[in-house]
């Protein structure tokens, strides 16, 4: 019998699908040996080419290439500075298992899909980093210190009884630094530095906001006299002046906010306390009696009676806010002593802890005006923390104040018409006494020219408008200075200042070590009537220490040091 035609054919069809099944299978399995765990054949890495490269293969070839990248350092460019970045330090580098699984790299797969990613796909790509944030934001914050600037808020200030903004606002600084590490972290294997994100940060309080304050509160608080109701007692006024000196402004939030000082406020009416018969109280304080044998001694303080000054304030802004009639009432209230015996005790100004002595011509200005500023001087306390001033002490050196003209230095001469000349022998007395007392030198200026009564650099010299002497008492206990001079007009005379308090160190002056020598020039003859005839002096470089002591070993040093100028003789008339 013959085949049938139909059978045959779908015979061949079988065995056609079977070898194309066959044929697939085949070039499947070839796929899934020749992808193997290779990475996609166009992966790579920054540049660096890994596709067809085993995770292993990929991973050294990455370490290789990328290392001197991922180790650089990135620099931080702050405004004008640069700061540097070591990856190591701050957790910056490369995770490379998890770069390499992100490209596809991993074990040899039967997925057709990956199959034909790993045998045609792949792609640039960056590495995934780690960074440690904690440590990149504590950096930051250290170098905020040093770039953030705060905004200044608008405020009010008073011109004598008139209130006006103060003007002074402006913008301030601050170093974004969330922005600041993402910058970083942006830079890190693409750059070799950042810029540091820096915003401007406004003023809280604006000018808008000052400007209301201003209408609201500063200009009707000092409208007028407020007259205050005291008790059963009487009445009295609190004058415009007053409350100027006593109202200040504060911050809070975008707000201005009025401060009043409660104890200037009730020190206003004190004076017309008293004629209602309530005396102000008297603080404890220290007293020396003679000159050398004169020790210090407290004079105790005396309790008084006065007004609730909390309540003033109280009641004033109430009233100021309120825009009533300007009257306000207060009641009577006990006033302690702020400062008392007890208080005083604790000061410790028990010993000496400095002295000195210097000695001057005896002509009638020097002792008029060395004697009155030690007179000055004696008697002055300096609370722990307190500066002196000896401007402030001994005030503008006026013929109205008791000031004779003298001998000082103008315009690098010697003058002889100066009212206070010869306070600088106050000065510089005081200034080593303090120097010796090991308490805190805040600013003190040497004259141009050298006088041999004084120590070499270690001088002072004063000047109304231009100079200043200030130290600090920057200890735990008060100071109190004492000053007297000897002597009388047509002898030479001495000045002394003393201070006493508790002996913290043992401090001793190091040998001056002068140097540079400058000569005077030739003689100047002068025929001009205003002539003023001058003696010559060198000119020298001077450095010495103040060397601190404490139970016999040296704590600490401190340097000065100086430059003299030289002075040219001046001879009145012509020249021979």
């Amino acid at each position: 019998m013959k085949a049938k035609k139909g059978g045959h054919f779908r015979r061949n069809v079988l065995l056609v699908l079977l070898f194309l099944v066959v044929l697939l299978g085949g070039a499947y399995v070839a796929a899934h040996f020749l992808a193997g765990d290779t990475l996609p054949r166009n992966a790579s890495v920054l540049g660096v080419k890994i596709g067809g490269l085993t995770p292993a293969q990929a991973e050294a070839s990455l370490r290789t290439q990328l290392a001197p990248k991922a180790e650089k350092t990135i620099t931080l460019n702050v405004e004008k500075e640069a700061v540097e970045f070591k990856p190591e330090d701050y957790g910056l580098g490369i995770d490379y298992e998890r770069t390499i699984q992100d490209a596809g790299g991993g074990e040899a797969t039967w997925n057709p899909i990956q199959l034909v990613s790993i045998l045609f796909g792949g792609f640039p790509q960056d590495p995934v980093t780690t960074h440690d944030d904690a440590k990149i934001d504590a950096k930051l914050a250290e170098i905020a210190k040093d770039v953030d600037t705060p905004a200044v808020d608008e405020s009010i200030v008073f011109d004598g009884t008139t209130p006006k903004l103060d003007g002074k606002a402006k913008d301030g600084l601050a170093l974004d630094v969330k922005a600041t590490r993402k910058a970083i972290l942006d830079a890190y294997l693409k750059a070799d530095s950042a810029d540091a994100v820096i915003a401007d940060k406004a003023p809280e309080v604006t000018k808008e906001m000052a400007e209301k304050t201003l209408k609201d509160f500063a200009e009707p608080a000092v409208a007028g006299n407020i007259s205050v109701a005291v008790g059963d007692k009487g009445n009295v006024n609190l004058t415009p002046e007053v409350i100027a000196d006593a109202l200040t402004f504060k911050p809070e939030g975008d707000k201005l906010v009025p401060v009043f000082d409660a104890q200037k406020l009730g020190a206003g009416l004190d004076d017309k306390l008293v004629k209602l018969g309530l005396k102000a109280p008297v603080n404890a304080k220290f007293e020396i009696a003679g000159k050398k044998s004169g020790k210090p001694k407290i004079v105790p303080s005396v309790d008084g009676k006065g007004i609730d000054t909390e309540e003033l304030v109280k009641n004033v802004t109430a009233m100021i806010e309120s825009k009533g009639a300007r009257k306000v009432s207060v009641g009577i209230a006990d006033r302690p002593a702020t400062f008392t015996e007890a208080d005083a005790e604790k000061m410790g100004v028990k010993e000496i802890t400095g002295e000195f002595t210097t000695y001057f011509p005896g002509s009638a200005y020097r002792y008029n005006n060395i004697g009155k500023a030690a007179s000055k001087i004696n008697g002055t306390y300096l609370a722990p923390g307190e500066t002196f001033s000896m401007n402030k002490c001994l005030g503008k050196r006026t013929p109205e104040a008791g000031w004779m003209k003298g001998g000082g230095i103008a315009n690098g001469r010697v003058d002889p018409n100066i009212y206070g000349g010869g306070i600088s022998q106050s000065t510089t007395t005081t200034f080593n006494a303090i120097f010796f007392a090991g308490l805190e030198d805040v600013y003190h200026h040497p004259h141009t020219l050298w006088f041999s009564r004084y120590p070499k650099g270690r001088e002072a010299t004063l000047d109304w408008d231009s100079i200043d002497m200030k130290f600090k008492n920057d200890t735990e206990y008060g100071v109190l200075l004492q000053a007297w001079i000897t002597g009388k007009t047509g002898e030479q005379g001495s000045v002394t200042v003393r201070v006493w308090s508790t002996k913290i160190w043992d401090v001793k002056a190091s040998k001056p070590v002068v140097s540079n020598y400058r000569y005077p020039g030739a003689t100047i003859y002068d025929t001009s009537a205003g002539c003023i005839p001058q003696d010559p002096m060198e000119g020298f470089d001077v450095k010495y220490q103040r060397l601190f002591y404490k139970d016999g070993k040296l704590v600490k040093t401190q340097d000065f040091k100086w430059s003299y100028d030289s002075l040219t003789k001046v001879v009145c008339g012509k020249k021979p």
